[in-house]
């Protein structure tokens, strides 16, 4: 069976108009709301800006009053104590940030002591000692990624750190006071970051939500403008509604963070707008092609799409009139919906249009009401607040055939180890002028793949250009100026901390800039050395990117095929359980987080292409998959619905449901292998046959009243089965990935279908 297609209302869809475009302080306003629900991150990067100035100011009043002679050194370390304390530590809850800040603090300190002991100022030797120490910390700092991404931020603070601990070149006495201004900067940092005076990401989480539910009552107004005028309903409608879906997966992580043991009422209500968003779309799919001599079913139609809008707009507002008038208009569609004159795909869209209206009404009475009933919730209520902890990487790890190998973080870690060893040994060989620069570049752009690595060195190169050339305006436009350069190094590194996560090219312009401007405030640092930062961070990028591509390479193309197989696999045992199936129903709501995770590393993935290693189209496999749920969730929601009103008392209901669910198991058996290529199809006649059986029964009214959930059922499982053709010829192909090849297992259409007798 095909998934049944709805046509366009008459008249045809003009051609739209193109966009005017926003201005820059609008769109800067959009991508902030976002990226940084509720102002968490904007708050963190204000409060660096706090820290900086009040460090600045304490610490050279503490050289000055003590004569440390260190005027410039005690307030830079001060200020890279705040700077590692708070930017390496994302934003969560006051506890968890301060045990976070414990452990950067321990890092930092214990390598500082190190440098203490060394004390390369004492001796002609100690330099190179400290410039060697740098190669098994490189390689200590990337192994820490085993721990997952906190181990990632952890080794990246430690490199801050000891880059600027070897650009001071600190003798014993100098070391141990540069470690007491870094205590310094870290109690300044803790006071300011862990002050009551901070947004809460739970209060931006729940107005996300609710932006997400104005912004649906508008949806639906419109949907029902253009019902009861006869106009085109354009798709581009749903851009807002898809815009605001990546703002709650933003606001959802921020919350989560901050209170993690509220993290499954989170994913519930999260889970309530997806399928709220996701049932207005479909509904929006369900309107047919009003034909010349047939009922008019526009005007209920549009009227319980408005009804639909009021609740929304109210939903703490009880309106019994207005619930009767919705009451008629769905019977009155109801009514015509089983019309004899009505064509048959008309009438298979508007059955459907009755589910969605009802699937509508009861997400937004558990909305009003602050419950998932009817739906379940993706976590057991008694495992939420005791998750597992993240498993380590192990250090070695079984390949297929037995062998054991580095695993991925530790082939990382040798890729830094040598990397480094080989800006060292420039820096040795030919007496670079700043060749910290290279090598605290290697460290950074070194990424957990080959192609994140790729994408670091092109962000990093790019933004360090356009940031040092922007810098060096500066500073030949502001000349004396010297507290305007430095309130412009603060905002720059403001900045850095606000787009690090998601536009990695506009954080590496502002670290340049503030970098080249900082060094000349600091030490006097002229053109020269402000071109020297762009040719030497080119040079750590370069070799950054050359060995990790020959040594001990890791793809990440490697590792995805398992990963969606595992994911179907999931799938495939959360939709067995459902109706009719007896015993513990399992949910996919919480595959929609997995399958969103693998969609950040699409860029990655996409940019091994460029070494001959392709990933294919990546993005159309995450896609894919994401349809793949989003229609499992929706027959999760109507098998349970089916269950609820008694379907079990009419074998024949039962009958059409179990050969559909007997087909999606079969194509979810073709994708792992385990059935050949085919099998689904054969299983059509069978569903064919059931389901005249239930048709020829539609005048009965207890199959009449289940008739719409059993064409839902229907529509979403042909609709399953094009994203299962799809993974199997991805995921059983010897080759990388072709895009045409599963766009025409897609396009393969079984025979029959309900819409089309």
């Amino acid at each position: 069976m095909s998934p049944p297609q709805s046509t366009a209302m008459s008249p045809p869809a003009p051609r739209p108009s193109p966009r005017p475009r926003k201005p820059l302080l609008d769109r800067l306003k959009g991508w902030l709301a976002d990226h940084d629900p509720g102002g968490v991150d904007l708050t963190r990067a204000f409060h660096l800006g706090v820290s900086f100035v009040i460090v600045i100011l304490v610490g050279y009043a503490t050289s000055s009053a003590f004569r440390l002679g260190m005027d410039v050194t005690f307030p830079m370390m001060a200020g890279c104590a705040a700077l590692v304390m708070i930017s390496f530590n994302p934003a969560a809850s006051v506890g968890a940030e301060a045990r976070t800040m414990g452990r950067l603090f321990g890092l930092g300190f214990a390598f500082l002591l190190a440098v203490t002991l060394v004390g390369p100022g004492e001796g002609p030797g100690n330099d190179i000692v400290q410039k060697l120490l740098l190669i098994p910390l490189a390689f200590f700092a990337l192994a820490l990624r085993r721990y997952g991404m906190e181990g990632q931020r952890l080794g990246l603070a430690l490199i801050v750190v000891a880059t600027v601990g070897t650009i001071l070149m600190p003798t014993r006495i100098e070391g141990a006071l540069l470690l007491a201004a870094f205590c310094q900067g870290a109690l300044v940092a803790a006071a300011v970051r862990l002050s009551p005076w901070r947004p809460s990401a739970v209060n931006a989480f729940v107005e996300t939500t609710l932006d997400m539910q104005r912004e649906v009552a508008t949806y639906l107004r419109e949907l029902s403008e253009a019902v009861r005028h006869g106009r085109h309903f354009p798709e581009e409608a749903n851009d807002a509604l898809e815009n605001l879906r990546g703002r709650i997966w933003n606001a959802l992580a921020s919350a989560i963070a901050e209170d993690p043991a509220a993290q499954a009422d989170f994913e519930r209500l999260r889970v309530r707008f997806y399928r709220l968003r996701v049932a207005v779309e479909l509904l929006a799919s369900c309107v047919p092609e009003k034909a010349p001599d047939t009922p008019d079913w526009r005007h209920p139609f549009a009227a319980a799409a408005d009804h639909i809008a009021r609740r929304l707009e109210a939903v703490d507002v009880s309106d019994v009139h207005a619930e009767e008038r919705y009451e008629r208009a769905v019977a009155s569609l109801r009514h015509i919906a089983f019309a004899p004159e009505l064509p048959p795909d008309a009438r298979f869209a508007l059955l459907r249009a009755l589910t969605a209206f009802d699937r509508l009404s009861l997400v937004v009475t558990g909305i009003a009401a602050a419950e998932t009933a009817p739906f379940p919730p993706p976590h057991d209520d008694h495992t939420g607040a005791n998750r597992p902890t993240p498993r380590v990487i192990p250090a070695l790890v079984k390949t297929p055939d037995g062998r054991r190998t580095l695993s991925a973080p530790m082939r990382v870690a040798c890729q830094g180890a040598i990397a480094t060893a080989v800006t060292t040994a420039l820096d040795l060989g030919v007496h670079l002028d700043h060749a910290y620069w290279a090598t605290m570049t290697v460290m950074f752009v070194i990424g957990n793949s080959v192609g994140e690595t790729y994408m670091r060195v092109r962000y990093r190169t790019v933004g360090t250009l356009i940031g040092v050339v922007l810098g060096m305006a500066l500073f030949l436009g502001l000349g004396p100026n010297i507290w305007i350069m430095a309130a412009l190094c603060m905002v720059a590194q403001m900045i850095a901390l606000v787009t690090q996560k998601d536009r990695y090219d506009v954080a590496s312009a502002a670290v340049g800039l503030s970098v080249v401007l900082g060094l000349h405030i600091i030490s006097g640092l002229g053109t020269e050395g402000m071109l020297a930062r762009i040719y030497e961070t080119a040079i750590g990028a370069a070799i950054a990117l050359v060995v990790s591509y020959l040594v001990l390479p890791v793809y990440l193309a490697e590792q995805l095929r398992p990963e969606v197989k595992a994911l179907v696999r999931r799938s495939r045992a959360a939709f067995a359980s459902w109706w009719p199936h007896k015993g513990e129903k399992a949910s996919v709501s919480a595959l929609a987080q997995d399958v969103r995770a693998m969609g950040t590393r699409l860029p990655n993935l996409g940019a091994e292409q460029v070494f001959g290693h392709s990933a294919g189209d990546a993005a159309n496999i995450v896609s894919t998959l994401d349809v793949l749920i989003t229609y499992l969730a929706l027959m999760e929601d109507v098998a349970l619905r089916l269950s609820a009103m008694g379907a079990d008392a009419r074998e024949e209901v039962v009958a059409v449901v179990e050969a559909a669910r007997s087909r999606i198991l079969t194509g979810f058996e073709v994708v792992l292998g385990e059935a050949g290529s085919g099998s689904a199809d054969a299983a059509t006649p069978a569903v064919d046959a059931a389901v005249s059986t239930v048709l020829g029964m539609a005048d009965d009214p207890a199959v009449m009243e289940l008739l719409p959930l059993v064409a839902d059922y229907l529509a979403y499982s042909d609709a399953v089965l094009r994203p299962l053709r799809e993974l199997n010829a991805a995921l059983n192909d010897a080759v990388p990935w072709r895009k045409e090849e599963m766009i025409a297992a897609g396009r393969a259409a079984a025979t029959g279908t309900i819409g089309k007798r």
